[in-house]
């Protein structure tokens, strides 16, 4: 009888040190998860990519207040930045830089002509701002990850003409480098 009791006290004990409320980022819906953390967050925009190549996928999410999160691939929920809204929803973009890193770019448009254009690295298991542009004509994304920014040069006298500008990833400055006319 003895050893029943202390049989059975051992497996409470030993059940009761595991852990219950584990959450792997894998088979969890990021939706859910981050709706479960915080219930006045209602998500209207993600998408899920690998974006350090460990086969595992990094989720990025937009609410209805405008709020960016990042979901990393070990279930850690990171706000990234605030104020991503307007009339469209948002519009994620994945940049193949190189062969081992990809960057996350975000638009948002405002008609008629108007977009607005973040780009994001993934470092450290958050997201780091590389490039925050405007285009008042146009932002435009080349597959290879070079980004042209067209944008009204307007003159004293009025009216304005368009200049364009490039942006392009310099992995060695860790940071895009623009070129041809850069907006002031």
């Amino acid at each position: 009888m003895k050893k029943v009791f202390l049989l059975i006290c051992s497996l409470s004990i030993f059940f009761g040190l595991l852990p219950t409320n584990t959450v792997d980022a894998a088979t969890v819906n990021p939706k859910t998860l981050l709706e479960k953390k915080f219930p006045r967050e209602r998500v209207t925009v993600s998408k899920s990519v690998d974006l350090n190549g460990d086969n595992k996928k990094e989720h990025l999410l937009i609410t209805d207040s405008g709020n960016f999160y990042l979901i990393n691939s070990k279930g850690v929920i990171v706000l990234i930045d605030t104020n991503y809204y307007n009339e469209e929803d948002p519009t994620f973009h994945f940049l193949n830089v190189s062969s081992k890193e990809k960057h996350v770019a975000i638009t948002l448009d405002y008609p008629p002509s108007n977009t607005q254009l973040f780009v994001f690295k993934y470092q450290d298991g958050t997201l780091k701002n590389k490039l925050s542009i405007i285009g008042d004509v146009s932002i435009r994304i080349s597959k290879s990850g070079e980004i042209r920014q067209a944008w009204k040069n307007f003159f004293p006298e009025g009216g304005w003409d368009t200049a364009v500008a490039y942006h392009k990833w310099n992995s060695k400055k860790d940071k895009y480098v623009g070129s041809g006319e850069l907006s002031r």
